[in-house]
């Protein structure tokens, strides 16, 4: 199903058959088999952690372990818990109401307490199908399907996908659901490239002159500081008369 058909079927569900509306809301929103929703238990439920713990499934009446043969934990959304929380309470009323011994294990069950009949659960998904306005090709198991195709359309990692699907492998989910991923992104090379520097971009960075010793040395000094003076002869800058010069005779012949 597209988003839009799974919204109006869950809607149409709440419409027709309310008391399957959980049990429905529970494939679309974390992909079990009808089998191990079927063979949920209420401890099996976390809901302040938000996990649901499958440890076994239904099948032909019998409670075996899952397919992969082994359990696995799935996440659970905010409003598959506000929904199983409300179920839960319902539950206890009814337990009172029917003078049943105690709640019954089972997360759905059928009106003595029991487990529900997957051929129950059949006709209820197709009930919903007509009064929704829906292709009536569709079948319980399309809810799994649906949960995962659209998980990778808002690209979610496919190990995650596989993670809440039970799949053995990460090859196994590619393999069914390798047209939901998304094929290509040209941002996504982009991204691989580093920065250029300054010279491959062309831009011009003006270093600013190193001062050298001799640069130092013919800078003038400042009107006035200590050690200035108006000539750099250093006879003139010493201290006390300047000593006498001797005179020079010219000697011209005629």
């Amino acid at each position: 199903m597209t988003r839009a058909q799974l919204d109006a079927f869950l809607d149409s569900s709440l419409r027709v058959a309310p008391g399957y509306y959980p049990l429905l809301l529970l494939l679309a929103r974390t992909g079990l088999r009808v089998g191990e929703a079927l063979a949920l238990k209420w401890s099996d439920v976390d809901v302040a952690g938000q996990e649901i713990r499958v440890e076994r499934a239904l099948s032909a009446g019998h409670i075996e372990n899952p397919k992969a043969g082994h359990g696995r934990t799935v996440d659970m959304s905010q409003q598959l818990g506000r929904t199983l929380t409300r179920l839960h309470l319902e539950r206890k009323s009814e337990t009172l109401k029917r003078g049943w011994r105690e709640l019954p294990p089972w997360v759905f069950c059928n009106q003595v307490g029991k487990l529900l009949d997957a051929k129950r659960v059949r006709k209820v998904f197709q009930r919903t199908l007509k009064a929704g306005g829906l292709p009536l090709h569709f079948h319980p198991h399309c809810l799994r399907h649906t949960f995962a195709s659209l998980l990778l359309q808002q690209q979610e990692s496919p190990a995650y996908v596989q993670r809440q699907l039970g799949h053995a492998s990460i090859k196994l989910t590619v393999d069914t659901y390798g047209k939901w991923l998304p094929i290509g992104n040209k941002a996504a090379v982009d991204r691989l490239d580093k920065p250029l520097s300054a010279a491959a971009s062309g831009s011009k960075v003006v270093a600013a002159p190193r001062k050298t010793l001799e640069d130092e040395s013919e800078a003038p000094e400042k009107v006035g500081s200590p050690g200035w003076s108006r000539t750099s002869d250093f006879l003139i800058n010493r201290r006390g008369p300047a000593p006498s010069r001797p005179s020079v005779f010219l000697h011209t012949s005629a």
